[in-house]
């Protein structure tokens, strides 16, 4: 599926990835699927205990795809606006050079 994030760059999605946290240490974890869907018991990375992994609504209703950008500012995605991200409104585009390359 392809949606469209806040600049309206195409973003491929494929299943929907759950965010959870753990009952025991409250770590939190992403899973590629509702805990309950799994076949064999499932671990916290965290703490090590097992079926103790339950959603967490806030994050699993945040819409985190939509503050995604994947412009060529960072070489992984990154948020929208952060510092070295071209869609920045105070992104340095004529210092660029001087920094990169030593004062040209």
């Amino acid at each position: 599926m392809i949606v469209r994030n806040a600049l309206g760059q195409a973003i491929t999605v494929g299943s929907r990835r759950r965010h959870c946290r753990c009952r025991a240490c409250g770590t939190r974890q992403v899973k590629a699927k509702h805990p309950s869907d799994y076949q064999r018991r499932i671990r916290c990375k965290g703490c090590g205990a097992f079926d103790s992994l339950r959603i967490d609504q806030w994050a699993d209703k945040r819409g985190w795809r939509h503050l995604t950008c994947y412009c060529d500012g960072y070489h992984y995605p990154h948020r929208i606006r952060s510092e070295w991200c071209y869609h920045n409104p105070n992104y340095p585009a004529e210092d660029a050079p001087r920094v990169m390359y030593g004062g040209m």
